[in-house]
């Protein structure tokens, strides 16, 4: 290796050695264009990068002079030329061998096929490569920020994988050396939870394995909003059926992990009047209720619990409702491309679903989701039983009066989609922790490309169903926190006044979604609705 980032930035010299650059340009140049090696990085960016607004008195002729001391000391350590000059910047050409953050990612890759003692090796392999946090003190930085949290997320799943590799192998002490401080600093990470309950199950202290379901569950909902997910449900349950906590369990007790998310769902696609690709699914028996998720969603999300739907829709098929749901076209398994953002082209979309599963259904509309479900229940009455409105609107413009924070949201999303989920995750769960931040992002960046997702939520700003609200016939149940941030109680307090028949059920919390301590009674609304007008 020639170039290493996990950790502080240095140079790997013959013998293995590292070589602290001198001063703080040649780490900080380095930094910028490993981060983005292969690329040419224009001198404008590059000196914005490391200068911001404290510009040198002449940009260029310094970052000229910081170019030439790091090429000097890249070729003193490897002999030859990597840092290139090109017409309008510059480019570090390095091999994966040549960067440790290269050859981390193809041992994560190997792992993935190979059998469990093997796999543990290489991944053990891989996180010795680990000197500290990707990029050092560039790590919180425009400098390396996207690549060093790319980086971060893959150690974390390395080390996950790693103690599932251990625990096949009937080295569960092992796992619980490896996970324990591990789940204390990431303590919403499911599948090391998981794997450490499992493990601390064989070694014989069940007990410690129950504590950590409750230390992930009180976590989980005040960070999340979301409660534990089947498959560590499904642990829990396992370990409170043993007849002796303390006794040794012998190598073939091994809690198995349950199915994930939404019994009995399963993907299936249909080809819309347009052309384009619907994912759906559908589980549970009773009345039928078609869930729009709202501006982006995953079915896969969903159904692992990670998504801040998760846990409502699991409860509600677990009660005497058929619950589908489906992917918008171009989002989750729903394929793309989309063929067009607007209002129309998704009401066509859940007519094309309400069809193939047999109308009337009852529609819970999320979030974005609101102004879809309204133009269908107005168009298509005979369609259309009742209607759940949550966290949604009816008149974009209004609703979402600031239309410089609009364009800007936007503009992040489509450019900087990392930091633009993030954003917005913040918006969703406010004053909540990075790492859960971080968490809602990566279901977002997960259900959709940067440009779909801006293309969707910029078409959203202007939905206006305010004059359709008078027409429809279906019964709303109207259900929205007070204080929530992405999109203002007023948009409920617009549908109540438009509808003929809708009743508000307010919420207290500044969350946009679904929260854990107020399932029981968002359920029971719910249910009680939908039976009501089956």
């Amino acid at each position: 290796m020639l170039v290493c980032v996990l950790g502080a930035v240095e140079l790997a010299a013959s013998g293995g050695t590292t070589v602290t650059l001198p001063g703080t340009r040649q780490p900080a140049l380095l930094a910028a264009l490993a981060a983005r090696a292969g690329e040419v990085v224009s001198s404008d960016r590059l000196i914005s990068l490391l200068w911001g607004d404290e510009l040198p008195a002449n940009p260029e002729a310094s970052l000229h002079s910081t170019v030439f001391k790091l090429r000097s000391s890249l070729r003193s350590a490897c002999g030859r030329d990597v840092l290139l000059t090109r017409e309008r910047g510059y480019q570090l050409s390095l091999a994966p061998s040549d960067l440790d953050a290269g050859v981390f990612d193809d041992l994560l890759a190997q792992s993935v096929d190979q059998p469990p003692e093997e796999a543990a090796a290489t991944l053990d392999r891989a996180l010795r490569l680990w000197r500290g946090h990707a990029y050092g003190s560039f790590a919180d930085t425009e400098i390396a920020h996207l690549e060093a949290m790319r980086l971060e997320e893959g150690r974390w799943t390395a080390v996950e994988r790693r103690a599932e590799a251990l625990l096949d192998c009937g080295r569960p002490a092992e796992v619980v050396r490896l996970l324990e401080p591990f789940v204390a600093e990431h303590p919403l990470r499911e599948s090391a939870r998981a794997t450490l309950m499992r493990a601390l199950h064989q070694t014989g202290r069940t007990a410690e394995a129950l504590e950590q379901y409750q230390s992930y569950r009180h976590h989980l909902g005040e960070e999340l909003g979301l409660e534990p997910s089947r498959l560590i449900q499904g642990i829990q349950a396992e370990l409170l059926r043993e007849p002796d906590e303390e006794a040794t369990p012998s190598r073939n007790s091994v809690v198995s992990p349950q199915p994930r998310g939404l019994p009995g769902l399963h993907v299936r696609y249909l080809r819309g009047r347009s052309g384009t690709v619907i994912a759906y699914g559908s589980t549970g028996t009773g009345p039928p209720l078609v869930v729009i998720l709202g501006w982006i969603s995953s079915l896969a999300a969903i159904a692992s619990g990670r998504d801040p739907r998760s846990s409502l829709l699991e409860r509600l098929a677990d009660d005497d409702v058929s619950l589908t749901l489906y992917d918008r076209v171009g989002t989750g398994l729903s394929p793309g491309p989309v063929p067009d953002y607007g209002l129309e082209s998704s009401v066509q979309e859940l007519a094309d679903v309400v069809q193939a599963i047999g109308p009337p259904v009852s529609l819970l509309a999320m979030s974005a989701a609101g102004p879809i479900a309204v133009s269908l229940a107005a168009r298509r009455p005979d369609w259309v039983s009742s209607l759940v409105l949550f966290g949604t609107f009816a008149h974009g413009p209004n609703t979402f009066s600031d239309k410089a924070m609009r364009d800007m949201i936007v503009q992040i999303t489509r450019t900087h989609w990392r930091t633009g989920s993030k954003i917005l995750a913040d918006l969703y769960r406010p004053g909540t922790s990075d790492e859960a931040a971080w968490h809602l992002s990566s279901v977002f960046r997960e259900s959709a490309a940067a440009d779909v997702a801006a293309d969707y939520l910029e078409s959203m700003y202007d939905h206006d169903v305010v004059q359709l609200l008078p027409s429809v016939q279906a019964p709303a149940l109207v259900l929205h926190y007070r204080a929530d941030r992405l999109i203002p109680f007023q948009g409920a307090l617009d549908l109540v006044t438009g509808l003929p028949d809708a009743t508000l059920v307010p919420l207290d919390g500044r969350v946009h979604l679904p929260d854990a301590r107020d399932l029981d009674h968002i359920e029971k609304a719910i249910v009680d609705h939908v039976h009501r007008h089956a």
